[in-house]
C-alpha cells in the first residue's frame, strides 16, 4: 500500500490540515470478535446488511457489523468525515475489515485506512467511483485510492473497464450486482398444506392478504367478477385484525358467497367460495396455497405486507398504489415485470380473472423468483469474500 500512502500524502500536503469533521456521538464498547466497519450510503441498505450479518454469523462466528451513515439514526452511528474523527473512530473500533458501500471515494477516510493498514472491500462500485471528489488534483491519486481496496465488487460488468482505466487492479474486480435484502420464507406446516391441497384439488385460488375490514365489499365485487370465468374459484381472505373475522364472514355471506371461517374450525371444502383465515401466523401457508396474492391495504389507505413474502413463496403479487413501507421492494419487482400494479378496485377482479391462465401467472412468478433470489445470491457471495479476507487477517 506504499503507492497509496505516498499519493494520498502528496494530496494532503497541498491541502494542509486535517479538514473538517463531524463530531461523533458517544460510542458503545467494541464487541469481542471480528469487527467490520460498514461505511453505508443510505438507510435503504440496512435490511440487506442485517441479512448479511446473519449470514456471517450462521456458523457461530463472532462477526459484528458496525454500520455508519451520513446521518445518525437509532442503532446507527454517523459516518466520521474529517481525518481526526476517522482516526478516533478507527482507534475505538479497531476494525479488521471495512466494507465501503458508498459509490464515491473519500480521500480523508481512504488515507487513514491506508495509514492503519486496514483492508477494504468496495461493494456496489459504479462509474462514479472512478471520479473521486477532490479539491486538488495529484497524479496517480485515483489509482492509489482504488488500489487500497483488496476487492472491488461492481454493480455490473460495464463498470469494470472504467475502473481498470482509472487504475484499479483488474484482478481485484468482480461483478456482483446490487446488495439487496432477501427475506427468509415465512414458515408453515407442510402436512397442513398437503391436506388443504388434497381437499381443494385442482380448484383455482387467489388470496387477499392482510386486508382491512373496509376493503371486504370491494374484494367481494372482485371475486364475483373473477368467478365468472372460473365458477369453482376460491378466495382466501386474511385480516389485518383477526378479531374481525366473524364480521368479514357475515359481509361476504351477505354478498352471496358460501363462506367458511377458520377460527370456527370450519374447513374449506368443494362448496366453499370464500375462506376467511382469521388466524395469526399462517401467511406462509396461504402464500404457498394460492398462486395469486392481492396485497391488502394497497388499494385503500395502506399499509400492506412485504411483497417479497408472497413472491418468495411463488405467489404472483397484485398491488395498488399505497405500498408503504415497501416501495423499494415493489420497484425491484416492477422493474423485472414481476408484479402487477392496479389503479383501483375495479381492476382487481379483471386481473385475477386474467391470471387464472397458468402461463401468465407462471411468467410473473418466475420473474419474481429471479428478483428475490438475486439478493440471496449476492449476500452469499459477499459473505464468502468477507470470510476469505478475515481468514487472511488472522493468519
Amino acid at each position: 500500500m506504499a503507492d497509496t500512502s505516498l499519493s494520498l500524502a502528496a494530496y494532503f500536503s497541498r491541502r494542509g490540515g486535517d479538514g473538517a469533521g463531524t463530531p461523533l456521538a458517544d460510542m458503545p464498547p467494541r464487541p469481542v470478535g471480528n469487527v467490520i466497519w460498514v461505511r453505508g450510503h443510505h438507510a435503504s441498505q440496512l435490511d440487506a446488511l442485517s441479512d448479511l450479518e446473519l449470514q456471517l454469523q450462521a456458523d457461530g462466528d463472532p462477526i459484528h457489523l458496525i454500520t455508519t451513515l451520513p446521518t445518525a439514526q437509532k442503532g446507527v452511528l454517523q459516518t466520521p468525515t474529517g481525518r481526526a474523527h476517522v482516526r478516533a473512530f478507527l482507534n475505538h473500533w479497531t476494525p479488521d475489515l471495512v466494507l465501503w458501500l458508498v459509490p464515491t471515494l473519500d480521500t480523508n477516510t481512504v488515507f487513514e485506512l491506508a495509514q492503519a493498514n486496514i483492508p477494504c472491500i468496495l461493494v456496489g462500485a459504479s462509474k462514479d467511483t472512478a471520479r473521486p471528489a477532490v479539491k486538488a488534483w495529484v497524479p496517480g491519486l485515483t489509482r492509489a485510492m482504488l488500489r487500497q481496496f483488496v476487492k472491488i465488487m461492481t454493480l455490473d460488468a460495464d463498470v469494470n473497464a472504467t475502473l481498470i482505466r482509472a487504475g484499479a487492479d483488474a484482478n481485484s474486480i468482480e461483478t456482483l450486482g446490487a446488495l439487496e435484502s432477501a427475506p427468509s420464507a415465512l414458515p408453515h406446516f407442510e402436512s397442513e398444506r398437503q391436506d388443504i391441497a388434497t381437499t381443494l384439488g385442482a380448484r383455482s385460488i387467489w388470496f387477499a392478504a392482510d386486508t382491512d375490514i373496509l376493503e371486504i365489499p370491494q374484494i367481494a365485487k372482485a371475486h364475483h367478477q373473477a368467478s365468472r370465468r372460473a365458477h369453482r374459484l376460491l378466495l382466501i381472505v386474511s385480516l389485518r385484525d383477526p378479531s374481525q373475522g366473524t364480521a368479514a364472514a357475515e359481509a361476504l355471506r351477505d354478498a352471496g358467497f358460501t363462506v367458511a371461517l377458520r377460527s370456527a374450525d370450519e374447513e374449506a371444502d368443494t362448496a366453499t367460495q370464500v375462506y376467511v383465515a382469521d388466524t395469526v401466523g399462517e401467511l406462509g401457508l396461504w402464500y404457498r396455497v394460492a398462486p395469486i396474492t392481492y396485497l391488502g391495504g394497497s388499494l385503500s389507505a395502506g399499509p400492506c405486507r412485504d411483497p417479497f413474502e408472497a413472491a418468495t413463496l411463488g405467489s404472483a403479487v397484485l398491488h395498488g398504489p399505497n405500498v408503504r413501507p415497501y416501495e423499494s421492494q415493489i420497484q425491484r419487482l416492477a422493474t423485472a415485470d414481476a408484479c402487477v400494479s392496479l389503479r383501483s378496485f375495479s381492476e382487481l377482479g379483471q386481473m385475477v380473472e386474467t391470471l387464472l391462465s397458468p402461463d401468465k401467472t407462471a411468467r410473473i412468478v418466475h420473474a419474481a423468483w429471479d428478483v428475490t433470489s438475486r439478493g440471496a445470491d449476492v449476500t452469499n457471495r459477499l459473505a464468502e469474500a468477507i470470510h476469505a479476507q478475515l481468514d487472511k487477517v488472522e493468519q
